[in-house]
């Protein structure tokens, strides 16, 4: 959504420029966990650590200019992520677990 936003026509200038930087320093900061790669781990998802204070900041500013253009965006917390495929210092990779 953030993509088809920055891209779209109807974004404001001071809002395409936040929102590049935004998701230029994800880019450049996050690793991209190879388990989202494998076929067998379709149903994993990505959870944010608490600790990630900066890559929060920077998703929620992501949040806030998307919901500005309309899109609803939940946030989803939760203690038990799943399975944990992956871990770094920022972000969990999990599988939900089986009947949940």
């Amino acid at each position: 959504m953030a993509f088809e936003l920055r891209d779209s026509e109807k974004i404001e200038k001071h809002y395409e420029d936040e929102l590049n930087k935004s998701i230029e320093w994800l880019k450049k900061h996050l690793k991209n966990p190879k388990p989202l790669q494998d076929k067998e781990h379709f149903r994993a998802i990505s959870w944010f650590h608490p600790r990630a204070k900066e890559p929060i900041k920077r998703v929620r500013k992501i949040k806030a200019i998307l919901e500005e253009y309309g899109y609803i965006i939940d946030v989803i917390k939760t203690k038990d992520p799943g399975i944990i495929i992956y871990e770094d210092g920022w972000q969990v990779v999990a599988k939900p677990r089986k009947n949940t």
